[in-house]
């Protein structure tokens, strides 16, 4: 990903880790020096800070392995200064399983906690303070403490946290989940609210977490409303007939002549027998032509691989995919055959009068 380094692909699923750690890491050397502490407290507090992320990493791997459990893919996981997100494909809609998918992650650190209490039991370090300090402390203890903070933290009936997701689950057990995600937005959005006034005359940090719980909150909710008002859509509702194609045998040039002619960004490739074959792109047919190849047939410059739909397919379903597809043209195939074309601006329109709608909706 861009930005971020590839570290591994435990279990399968890439992690990622943003280069703005370097910051941090310099940020908390700095922090040493000042007061006063030499390198021996300064690669401790480092290895302090590579286990409290390490701890955040499980984390994000309870919520990975559970959605997994259920058909769910994670695209992968990344570490941020002020965290981890795990990038499932999808959350899952029964309340029962997005439980278990929001639990998981708390649960993974509460486990951790008992490990490191059970750790200092064998130690004989059981009666030591919690002490809230990254260094000059307990190791354990602090690192035990953190694991309860993130706990906590995460159960925050808000969305984004996993509290907010648990706590529409909860809700959908007894109503739609439009309705739970809006009833756990409000409550959300309470207490965002609550923190940012708190925060305001006591505590800076919670002003920050109020206001991205508060957003969140919204974002969820909106999201929510417009995947529900997408249900319905198919892919025959978007197509468009007519959109250019070309025979697999048709040379460079006569595929440059098309482009300039439609002025689309790819066109649809298809064999003797009208079948879909692939997508060409324009970028292809302007390196062909520097090369000069121009008599060459187009069928060696085609994009075979490519995401198509069928008429009747869901654009709810098939969204997270076609999001992540990075196509233009998804070609809509009726028995091989082309019935139309959906491009991602038909896409993005609809998504806009959905969002349009969703809107109008909330202010009244």
């Amino acid at each position: 990903m861009k930005w971020s380094l590839y570290i591994g692909k435990p279990a399968g699923i890439k992690v990622f880790i943003h280069w703005t750690f370097i910051l941090l890491v310099i940020w908390l050397s700095w922090m040493h020096l000042q007061q006063g502490h030499g390198l021996f407290e300064i690669i401790l507090g480092l290895i302090f800070l590579a286990a409290l992320f390490g701890c955040i990493t499980l984390h994000e791997f309870g919520h990975a392995l559970a959605a997994r459990r259920y058909g769910i893919g994670t695209r992968d996981i990344n570490l941020l200064p002020i965290g981890g997100v795990a990038r499932l494909e999808r959350m899952p809609e029964d309340p029962k399983e997005e439980l278990v998918v929001a639990i998981a992650g708390p649960a993974v650190n509460v486990v951790i906690a008992i490990g490191l209490y059970l750790i200092m039991l064998v130690l004989g370090q059981s009666n030591t303070e919690l002490s809230h300090h990254v260094a000059g402390g307990n190791f354990l203890a602090d690192l035990l403490l953190i694991n309860i903070i993130l706990v906590l933290f995460n159960l925050i009936p808000a969305f984004p946290m996993d509290g907010g997701r648990v706590l529409r689950a909860l809700l959908a057990f007894k109503m739609k989940r439009s309705k739970a995600t809006r009833v756990a937005a409000s409550v959300g959005q309470l207490l965002a609210i609550g923190f940012v006034l708190f925060g305001l005359f006591y505590n800076p940090w919670l002003l920050f977490i109020g206001i991205f719980v508060f957003i969140g909150a919204g974002a969820e909710s909106q999201q929510v409303t417009m995947q529900e008002s997408l249900r319905e859509v198919k892919a025959k509702d978007l197509i468009t007939t007519g959109y250019p194609a070309l025979p697999q045998t048709a040379s460079v040039s006569k595929a440059a002549t098309a482009f300039m002619e439609s002025r689309e960004p790819e066109l649809v490739i298809t064999d003797d027998e009208e079948r879909f074959v692939g997508l060409l792109s324009y970028e292809r047919i302007i390196e062909e032509m520097q090369k000069g190849h121009f008599n060459n047939p187009v069928v060696n410059l085609v994009k075979e691989e490519v995401q198509t739909l069928t008429p009747d397919a869901l654009i709810y379903e098939l969204l997270p995919q076609i999001q992540q597809s990075g196509q233009r043209i998804f070609p809509v195939l009726d028995d091989d055959r082309l019935a139309g074309v959906i491009s991602h601006t038909d896409l993005i329109r609809l998504l806009e009068q959905n969002q349009a709608v969703s809107a109008s909706g909330h202010r009244h």
